[in-house]
Order: C-alpha cells, then structure tokens, then sequence
C-alpha cells in the first residue's frame, strides 16, 4: 500500500466543554481554534482522505448536549449513536484500514470518560496508558488501523 497520500489527522481540544475534535482539514481545524475554543494538540496518526482498496470511512458523529465527539468504522454504532444518544452524523472524517494486515499500520485506540463526557482517540501507546492509568479513561478497543504519523506514507 506505499505510495497512498495520507493526511495528519489532527487533535485539538476545548478544556472548557471538555471535547478531543479531530479532523484532516486545516481549514476546519483553524476554524476549530478561532471560533469554537479549540486548542491545537499534536496529531499522532495520518489516515486519507480518499478511499483506496482495504481502507472504510471513518465516521464523525457530534452530541451537542454533552459536547462531545464520536468517531467510528461501525455502522451499527453509527446507528446506536444517532438513535439512542443525541448524537447527530457529521459525516466522514477520512478513511482508515479495518484491520491491522497493512504494512505499516497501528492501532488507533478510543477512551471514553464518562466524567468529562469525552471520547479520546491516539495511536499512542504511551497516551493510551496515560488516558488509562492517571486520567480516568475507559478503554473502548481499537477502532482502526491508521497509518502512523509520517510525512510521506
């Protein structure tokens, strides 16, 4: 799979509603920032932009009640989520590998805190204890495989 153009696919965060939001766009991003409260965190993953073979969207779904942002592969969750917590489809954020048969390839992990009513996402191994272990995060599993943080992949 070399050659692929994949994209940073950026984390930003609002302390004040407590909310990771990550996206491919910069433009978005920016808009994030200057308008919505985000800061810019480091990005630990790529993932592109356009679907090649072996790669499915990654869906991007927001509940504005508790503020919060879902992002997933699985349909089913999708649904669960529109239908059964308020949250609304926001549409895809990029496409990702369903599985770890990629070269290259990692996990790309999702916690939940329920205190913070947040969802948080990293490829990181070394973030992903950090979620855990000190900041009161759930492991939820692997949602995808990314391409790591390169760049050129």
């Amino acid at each position: 799979m070399s050659g692929l153009q994949s994209v940073p696919f950026l984390q930003l965060y609002n302390a004040t509603e407590e909310d990771h939001f990550y996206t491919a766009s910069q433009s978005e991003a920016n808009d994030a920032i200057n308008d919505h409260g985000y800061t810019a965190e480091r990005s630990t993953c790529n993932i592109f932009t356009q679907q090649y073979a072996g790669t499915i969207p990654l869906y991007r779904l927001f509940n504005s009640v508790i503020v919060d942002h879902f992002y997933t592969t699985d349909t089913t969750q999708v649904s669960n989520a529109i239908n059964d917590h308020q949250y609304s489809l926001e549409g895809i954020s990029g496409y990702v590998y369903a599985d770890a048969s990629y070269s290259g390839s990692q996990p790309f992990y999702r916690m939940y805190s329920s205190a913070a009513t947040d969802h948080y996402y990293t490829s990181d191994p070394t973030d992903r204890a950090i979620a855990i272990n000190s900041d009161g995060y759930q492991d939820e599993g692997i949602t995808a495989y990314v391409p790591p943080a390169t760049a050129s992949n």
